[in-house]
């Protein structure tokens, strides 16, 4: 079962979320602008009364899909090797259980704002994941004998891009910073926003989903490494 798990999971898992969320921006009162609007905003019954469930079931099923996958790969490169797996696939393995209870309703958690707490822990925990994962892979390659130059670049390469991910987090918090020091008077991103003539580049929701699209990338090549999946 796992074998067959292991090639889909990432596409599901990816697939679920766009579809659940795209269904849910679909039927959001007076529409919906990712430019000026949060995620969290979909999965709102109060503001998103008709589609709040679809974006409840896109985000549940991708953290469910990314915690099955996940724990088969740790269980592989338990019985594969006596070392612990790699660092960054646990850390990605918490961030999709945190994926999961960000949704459970505030009665049921005794955290003040616990939506917001484990968002951001699943966000932190996906990055990181996606981020630590290919360094660890390569770093436990076997060294080429006819590698040179060659293989160095691409090694530098490689745990250049992984670190794509975190460049529209930083740029969030960047912009977030700026904001709570040359404009705190400004409410928190919404609509207003558009109507005020503010760029959308100062937009939390905009570098929002921008790093949801690139995780999704950065996902879907972890998971096509032959590397990880054997």
């Amino acid at each position: 079962m796992g074998e067959v798990l292991i090639p889909i999971a990432a596409p599901v898992a990816i697939l679920a979320f766009w579809v659940g969320m795209a269904a849910a921006a679909h039927v959001y009162p007076g529409g919906y602008d990712w430019r000026y609007q949060t995620i969290s905003v979909l999965l709102y019954s109060d503001e998103n009364p008709d589609g709040y469930l679809w974006a409840w079931a896109g985000l549940e099923l991708c953290g469910l899909a990314g915690i099955a996958s996940t724990a088969i790969l740790r269980r592989r490169a338990d019985t594969a090797s006596p070392r612990p797996p790699a660092t960054g696939l646990r850390v990605l393995q918490w961030g999709f259980v945190c994926m999961c209870f960000a949704l459970l309703p505030d009665r049921l958690m005794p955290l003040p704002k616990g939506h917001e707490v484990f968002a951001i822990l699943a966000f932190l925990g996906i990055c990181i994941g996606v981020t630590c994962q290919p360094s660890a892979i390569a770093d436990s390659r076997k060294p080429q004998r006819c590698g040179g130059a060659l293989a160095r670049t691409n090694t530098i390469l490689r745990r250049v891009g992984s670190f794509v991910a975190l460049v529209p987090l930083v740029l969030a918090a960047l912009t977030q910073a700026y904001l709570a020091l040359e404009r705190p008077d400004l409410p928190w991103v919404g609509p207003s926003w558009r109507t005020r003539g503010i760029s959308p580049f100062l937009s939390f929701g905009l570098w929002e989903w921008v790093s949801c699209a690139v995780l999704s990338m950065r996902l879907l090549a972890l998971w096509n490494r032959p590397s990880l999946v054997r």
